[in-house]
């Protein structure tokens, strides 16, 4: 049954790898139940075996966090928000818990190692494929990939996250090259590769990922260079020499090949002008509303909104993200889950330079060989560590499943780096194992769950977007029902069937009793139900309100749209549309005209405020040019 649980674990974090590669969870659910059938069938199995004692401070550490966080999640006023975390939770702490346990032998670690070379080369290829032109390429037939043209992506949504994947893959890559065992073939293969993720880092012009991978580069060399110093230091001096020269050269052939490549990227997104620090003072306003246990899971989809700093460009979209993982735990999770996190980093940081202070002063001196594939990992789990955590200074790489499993996989090789012998005890915590079983077994039942009950309505919703970009309109309709149907608490789902309803009736159909009029304004208003955070939704069901001639209340929810929104142009325009209707062309006016002060303006080509006010001043002067009714 081990055996079974780790084949479905390296298919979960192949098909993650693959497919789960966005913010949403469409596209993880295949991987989420392959995980979760991993985890189930270790939880049945119960007594794993085990070849190395793990840590039960980093166990102790890891469950504290992943509690927090899930209860937090469970607790949060989005439940279709704080979705999208637990379900990336529970997966990674599948991974983490398999890492530890029943993947601890060797040609296990080696096998995770080798499925992440994998998909190295299938980012590689796919990277090729974006540098050819064809930017917009998906894995996945009828999508496109929404990215900005000049940056591959790989199998990713976001060129950074490439970029944060390769980080951290190259560095266990760069231990095994160094200390794993292996042939001359299989060294040059991972030089080689090695040498492409560099090169791809590069080519996703992610200075975040840049700036990773110089810190962790400078991690490893200082922890490579003291190991040769304590077990093989007539080596030291030439290994230094030798590393100086490779790095400098190396460095300058990089730079010289992708040189016009960042130039061009610091010329479109300069970091004098970077909007980061707009998005983190919002982040930063959003976490003084809850300073110790934060808003919520991924409410900053709305707190960026709500808290949009004045400064951003009035053309800048949504952030949705705080572009900092650490400012995102504060605003989402607060001082808690900041705490709890640096926490887990701390543990398995320091029991993984423990693993390294052992191998050198006890385990070389026994067996005279310097070559180790615990070592490797361990070498390079610390500096993957490093640079991931530098990256997540300046982007949300951990809101996506695929460099949050990865993330995963590195702590469980820190928390059980293989110690043996009787050389070092550690301290053992009897009632945390038994949590870490329990834990497992819940996420993986989430796992395993979820596809069914929200993943087939992820399934129909964005079956739907692609019928509306299609111009079908029944095949939407269709989709939206099933959506609907599948998960009833979808507040998307709903909100995008009452859309969808209100667009198709006529002028001469907007009437309080039309029944899908009535059916459309039922959808807008248990989407506001679901999630009254969300300023569109409120608007939209004002507009039903409206059309229902039930003013007061389209009133009452267009107010809830301005605290929502209040610099955005939408909101404001949507206030004046209101009195527009209603003939109130006083109060319309300088609705309209407040509209034309907003700091977040509605995209070119979308409904603009000045539009509906030339509308307006047309419609008075007909009223003026009309003859007096008796």
């Amino acid at each position: 049954m081990q055996s079974v649980a780790l084949v479905f674990f390296l298919l979960g974090l192949l098909f993650t790898g693959v497919l789960g590669t966005e913010t949403r969870l469409l596209f993880f659910w295949p991987g989420a139940a392959l995980l979760g059938l991993a985890g189930l069938v270790a939880t049945l199995r119960w007594r794993l075996r085990v070849l190395f004692p793990p840590s039960d401070i980093c166990l102790a550490t890891s469950v504290l966090f992943t509690g927090y966080v899930a209860s937090r999640a469970w607790l949060s006023p989005v439940a279709a928000y704080a979705r999208e975390d637990l379900f990336i939770l529970a997966g990674a702490w599948v991974v983490y818990m398999l890492t530890v346990t029943a993947a601890s032998h060797p040609r296990w670690r080696v096998a995770i190692f080798a499925v992440l070379l994998t998909l190295v080369l299938g980012n590689l290829v796919v990277g090729f494929i974006h540098l050819s032109g064809n930017w917009q390429f998906h894995v996945v037939p009828f999508f496109l990939r929404s990215a900005t043209e000049g940056r591959i992506g790989g199998f990713f949504a976001n060129p950074n996250h490439l970029g944060a994947f390769f980080s951290m893959v190259l560095f266990l890559a760069a231990g095994f090259l160094c200390f794993g065992r292996g042939g001359a073939a299989l060294k040059m293969c991972l030089g080689f590769l090695i040498i492409s993720m560099m090169i791809g880092v590069a080519l996703t012009a992610s200075r975040g990922a840049l700036t990773g991978l110089a810190i962790g580069a400078a991690l490893f060399s200082l922890l490579a260079l003291g190991i040769v110093w304590q077990t093989q230091r007539h080596l030291f001096w030439s290994l230094l020499g030798g590393g100086l020269v490779v790095s400098v050269l190396g460095g300058a052939v990089l730079w010289k090949v992708n040189e016009e490549y960042l130039r061009g990227r610091e010329i479109t997104s300069p970091m004098a002008n970077d909007v980061r620090l707009e998005i983190w003072q919002a982040a930063l306003a959003q976490h003084a509303q809850s300073p110790w246990v934060g808003a919520g899971s991924r409410m900053f989809y709305d707190g960026s909104v709500q808290y949009r700093s004045e400064k951003l460009p009035a053309y800048a979209g949504e952030a949705l993200f705080a572009h900092n993982e650490y400012l995102q735990m504060l605003a989402d999770y607060g001082w808690v889950g900041l705490v709890l996190l640096v926490l887990v980093i701390m543990a398995h940081a320091w029991n993984g330079l423990a693993f390294i202070g052992w191998f050198t002063r006890h385990r070389f001196l026994q067996t005279g060989r310097l070559m180790s594939n615990h070592l490797a990992f361990c070498l390079g789990a610390l500096a993957a560590l490093t640079a991931m955590l530098v990256h997540a200074i300046f982007e949300f790489q951990f809101h996506v499943a695929a460099p949050t499993l990865t993330a995963a996989l590195l702590l469980g090789l820190l928390a059980n780096p293989g110690f043996e012998g009787s050389e070092r005890r550690s301290l053992r915590l009897p009632p945390v194992r038994l949590m870490t079983k329990i834990l497992l077994g819940l996420a993986s039942v989430l796992l395993i769950t979820g596809p069914w009950f929200y993943g087939l309505s992820d399934y129909h919703v964005a079956k739907a977007q692609i019928a509306e970009a299609q111009k079908d309109a029944f095949e939407q309709s269709q989709e939206l029902n099933a959506a609907v149907d599948k998960d009833p608490m979808n507040p998307e789902a709903r909100y995008l069937r009452g859309l969808s309803l209100l667009g198709k009736l006529r002028a001469d159909q907007r009437t309080p009793n039309h029944p899908v009029l009535k059916r459309a304004t039922e959808d807008l208003a248990q989407a506001v139900k679901l999630n009254p955070h969300h300023y569109l939704y409120a608007l939209a069901l004002a507009d039903a309100y409206d059309a229902q001639s039930r003013h007061q209340e389209a009133l009452e929810q267009l107010h809830r749209a301005l605290i929502l929104a209040p610099l955005h142009e939408e909101s404001r325009m949507a206030l004046a549309v209101h009195w527009h209707r209603l003939g109130q062309f006083e109060k319309a006016e300088a609705a309209y005209l407040w509209a034309g002060e907003a700091k977040a303006m509605n995209e070119e080509g979308s409904s603009r405020w000045i539009d509906n006010y030339r509308l307006l001043l047309q419609h008075v002067a007909l009223i003026r040019q009309s003859p007096p009714s008796n």
